[in-house]
């Protein structure tokens, strides 16, 4: 890698000044820009970030004796090395790391997505049908990495991989958390993205005031097109506020364009536009993911025959309302990643709707975590299942008992079967031995990840390939 002059870094991040640079006509060429002193190497930049635990300007020496060639900063610090002052580190990060991978967003053409709920689906979706469109696009989220929205160095990084790889498209998840400590600053975006919103991560939002606000700062970015549904309150107060400044990409999804909706076991069909469209996608809710996804496009000037031949042929995405199958079996059991309360309660609601008998739901909630949502989800539980197994869902710190009885107090007196069965793996295996022929069996909470998160240790761990082993041994014990 060429690498990049400390005099373009100081010209892509607003407000910063150049110092300790003794001899101007060294040049010295950047590579790369970490956060952790532990992971810098010679030619690195390091960014002295200010954290809500940590203050990065307390590894300076370590970064400078692993090789460091300069550092940014917001306070001038006693180093011989150059250094870049800024008024924020965090700001400046990703301009920072855009300039060094070579700007990689002005060469594609990047689609960022935002919301609670969707935003998985909705960039899988966006990538294949563009893929199938005759274009080349590739995904940056939820199922690409162990962060929906990575760091700016790592999120710049990835796109310049993109670009490297000729593609044109990228098509990004945008967190909460990557709009409030601005990964995503340094990305030109040609469309933005909002699917809904709905309470979670308020453990670090202050209310959903705070979680719209920032969810909000994905559309102050300049960009020609902006998507939004208004299957909510939230999306309707966004688009109310874009339309009030004028925006003239705007682009508003109503849910009535939704037309004749039919959700059976293997799919699903609605018309958009006058053309009808079917799908294996499970789920009303998965339906206003791919009418986003569709205004999206149309949006950007593809047509519409195009669109729906390309939703047609969209393969479901990983973990989310996942059959899971195996030859002759009696038992119809779906993975699907609902973690959150919406999630769950729209995911029991698709499932109730292809469900001949009992619904068993076996689900958890994650560990260090916002605890507000733990009765929420055993409350909704209760309301749409007839049987409850609670289980563990990546504890981490936490005592896996005492997560479970925080949802059981959702469950409450309200008579819906419920057991606590903390080993995940048992209790899978338990609600497909015990359902009955023509029962559901919803597996929730994580989807496509295929890890266990205890204490510090990431276990292995697949709720589709657990599930499929028991529906396997179930079928066996059947067989006269």
């Amino acid at each position: 890698m060429a690498g990049t002059s400390l005099e373009e870094i100081v010209m892509a991040c607003q407000g910063a000044s150049l110092s300790n640079l003794e001899d101007p006509e060294s040049s010295i060429q950047v590579t790369g820009v970490p956060l952790d002193s532990r992971a810098v190497t010679q030619r690195d930049l390091f960014a002295c970030v200010i954290g809500v635990h940590d203050d990065g300007h307390q590894y300076a020496d370590e970064a400078v004796r692993k090789g460091a060639c300069a550092l940014l900063v917001e306070r001038k610090l006693e180093h011989a090395i150059p250094q870049i002052l800024v008024p924020n580190v965090r700001e400046a990060l990703g301009p920072a790391s855009s300039v060094i991978h070579g700007e990689p967003s002005k060469k594609l053409k990047v689609i960022g997505v935002t919301g609670t709920a969707g935003k998985s689906t909705t960039v899988q979706v966006l990538a294949d049908v563009l893929e199938r469109c005759g274009t080349t696009a590739d995904v940056l989220g939820t199922l690409t990495g162990d962060y929906t929205t990575p760091e700016a160095p790592e999120l710049q990084r990835s796109l310049a991989k993109i670009r490297d790889e000729n593609k044109e498209w990228a098509c990004l998840e945008v967190s909460s958390h990557a709009l409030e400590f601005d990964r995503v600053k340094g990305v030109d975006f040609e469309a933005t993205v909002f699917t809904n919103l709905s309470p979670e991560h308020l453990d670090f939002h202050e209310d959903m005031e705070a979680y719209f606000q920032a969810k909000r700062r994905l559309f102050d970015f300049e960009c020609p097109v902006a998507v939004v549904a208004v299957s909510d309150a939230w999306g309707k107060r966004l688009a109310s506020e874009l339309r009030g400044i004028g925006h003239e990409g705007l682009v508003v999804v109503d849910p009535q364009l939704i037309g004749n909706p039919k959700l059976t076991r293997s799919g699903s069909s609605f018309v958009w536009r006058g053309q009808e469209i079917e799908t294996p996608f499970l789920g009303a809710f998965n339906l206003m993911n791919l009418l986003v996804a569709a205004e999206t496009l149309r949006a950007l000037g593809w047509q519409q025959e195009v669109i729906v031949e390309g939703l047609t042929h969209v393969s479901p995405v990983k973990g989310r309302m996942e059959p899971v199958t195996v030859p002759n079996s009696d038992l119809v059991v779906i993975v699907d990643y609902s973690h959150k309360p919406e999630a769950l309660k729209e995911a029991l609601r698709a499932v109730r709707g292809l469900c001949d008998r009992r619904l068993w739901v076996v689900f958890g909630a994650g560990g260090d975590r916002d605890p507000s949502k733990r009765p929420l989800m055993g409350a909704i539980a209760t309301q749409l299942a007839d049987e409850i197994i609670v289980t563990s869902d990546n504890p981490r710190s936490e005592v896996p008992i005492e997560i479970a009885n925080e949802i059981a107090e959702g469950v409450g007196s309200s008579g819906t079967p419920y057991r606590i069965v903390l080993d995940r793996g048992e209790a899978i295996d338990t609600a497909i031995t015990e359902a009955q022929p023509g029962d559901l069996v919803l597996i929730a909470g994580k989807g496509h990840e295929t890890y266990q998160i205890v204490g510090e240790q990431r276990l292995p761990f697949d709720d589709a390939a657990v599930s499929r082993d028991a529906l396997m041994r179930r079928r066996e014990s059947n067989i006269p």
